[in-house]
């Protein structure tokens, strides 16, 4: 559901839920007006329930006179020194706190608050109201839903509506992520994406599976060719309606399910491996937003190699060795090491769509989660103003990064004697050795690639999402092409 503005003065807005953000300097130009028309002094019974403005912070009131609502909320916006997860967590916890006491009309007084604020206060409301409950039966218990969410204060409408649109990509991108095997197979992402080409009027290339043989896909083919339900390459495209100044190509790795081929993985271990498929996510969510955002001056390709890496007697196996779409060979020692070989064709097939910049983005290795944890990325580039760029654009979107080293030494584990190198290199490193094999399939310098392994999914529930998909990799995106 997307947030509104509200044009009316807040005592007067009808709503189940008001809410009002408050930094932990616990000064508050609405409260103090609220003081005014009610005669109570609602920080200082806060204070005494030791409210200090903390984010992820809230205290709840009922009753309160001159005020049309029957409940107001106060939730924490921490030091205010910049830091965003602080102000999407406001308003995640806003969201949160409604559905937990069945407030379906929520309103927000974000009077005094700069854009910026306000844009994360929308999105955290929008993905702490999120809900992916479409195979639960429903009960009385069951939260129906939001009736309407609604902003009130002194900011243009525009904010909203920017908000809006990453909040919309985000969620697109965590139903992608938390959809069942089943139904999410590489057919029906390639309808999905369709769907949003259609609907935003951005051009629509799907190879198939007979296709993509034909063209010479033969990594793709290969990771997908022991499944039931055979491979895609998706390619969709926004073109600006003036004049062209940059390029820029977003690639997403597309497993929709990952046993592990004939290196199987274990029980437990196969367990999430229908979001192999995060980094696709995130470039699909990216091309939802743009295509309502519509900006100027840059072309973007999003591309997304799609397969499901099954076992039959169809699939390929260790030591086979396969030529990709760049024309370079691989033998393959490790069929679980699938993500990166689809990927190969990907960044080899856009090259020739000559873009000034590649960023791929994938959940790659679990080394990248054990060197940096589950809440940050991984950040693969030469390319220094590129780095920075990804950087800042992460920043700006509450997402994190760390840069990592593309170190040459350990390219060598890549070697073999029977082909041009190898899917997979020694144990240490692998994260390094996983980004550097991509690398031999990109001929410029202005590319990265995005481990987002860790973040791209919240195991249990985190206060911005359920368990499942987390939309990770969509908002930097989004802010990235806003800075090019």
């Amino acid at each position: 559901m997307n947030i509104t503005k509200s044009t009316e003065s807040f005592p007067e807005i009808v709503t189940d839920l008001l809410v009002v953000p408050v930094g932990s300097d616990l000064k508050s130009k609405t409260l103090d007006q609220i003081k005014e028309s009610s005669g109570q002094d609602v920080l200082e019974l806060a204070k005494q329930e030791r409210f200090k403005g903390k984010a992820g912070q809230s205290f709840l009131m009922r009753g309160l006179q001159g005020l049309q609502a029957p409940r107001l909320l106060l939730v924490g916006l921490g030091d205010g020194n910049g830091e965003l997860d602080d102000v999407l967590l406001a308003g995640a916890t806003a969201a949160r706190k409604a559905k937990e006491i069945f407030a379906l009309r929520l309103s927000v007084l974000a009077a005094g608050f700069d854009t910026h604020t306000v844009e994360h206060l929308a999105i955290g409301t929008r993905l702490g109201a999120y809900i992916f409950d479409r195979h639960i039966s429903k009960s009385e218990d069951s939260f129906p839903g939001f009736e309407g969410i609604s902003f009130q204060g002194d900011f243009d409408n525009a904010v909203l509506e920017r908000a809006n649109h990453i909040a919309d990509g985000i969620i697109i991108a965590r139903d992608l992520f938390n959809e069942t095997p089943n139904i999410l197979t590489p057919a029906v992402m390639a309808d999905k994406a369709r769907t949003i080409a259609t609907s935003f009027g951005l051009d629509c290339t799907i190879f198939d599976e007979t296709e993509l043989v034909k063209r010479g896909f033969n990594l793709i083919t290969a990771v997908g060719q022991g499944s039931e339900n055979p491979p895609r390459l998706i390619h969709l495209t926004y073109k600006p309606a003036g004049e062209v100044k940059k390029r820029l190509a977003f690639v997403g790795k597309g497993v929709t399910f990952d046993t592990g081929g004939y290196n199987l993985k274990p029980g437990n271990s196969m367990l999430g491996m229908h979001g192999d498929m995060g980094g696709a996510a995130a470039v699909l969510g990216a091309a939802h937003a743009i295509g309502q955002l519509k900006p100027e001056g840059v072309e973007i390709h999003f591309v997304v190699p799609t397969a499901e890496n099954s076992i039959s007697g169809r699939a390929m196996r260790p030591q086979d060795i396969i030529k990709g779409y760049g024309g370079k060979t691989v033998e393959i020692h490790n069929t679980d090491a699938e993500g990166r070989l689809i990927l190969a064709d990907a960044l080899a097939y856009i090259q020739e769509f000559k873009p000034d910049t590649i960023i791929d983005l994938a959940t790659l290795t679990g080394a990248c989660v054990v060197a940096l944890g589950e809440y940050t990325a991984g950040l693969f580039t030469n390319d220094e103003e590129l780095a920075s760029s990804i950087l800042n654009a992460g920043a700006t979107s509450g997402e994190h990064f760390w840069r990592m080293p593309l170190t040459k030494k350990l390219a060598k584990g890549l070697d073999t004697h029977t082909a041009d190198m190898k899917n997979i290199g020694p144990r240490w490193g692998g994260a390094i050795t996983a980004a550097l094999f991509l690398k031999n399939f990109v001929n410029m310098d202005s590319w990265a690639h995005l481990d987002i392994a860790g973040p791209a999914w919240a195991e249990a529930e985190t206060p911005l999402s359920p368990p499942g998909g987390t939309g990770f990799g969509v908002a930097t995106l989004v802010n990235l092409v806003k800075g090019a």
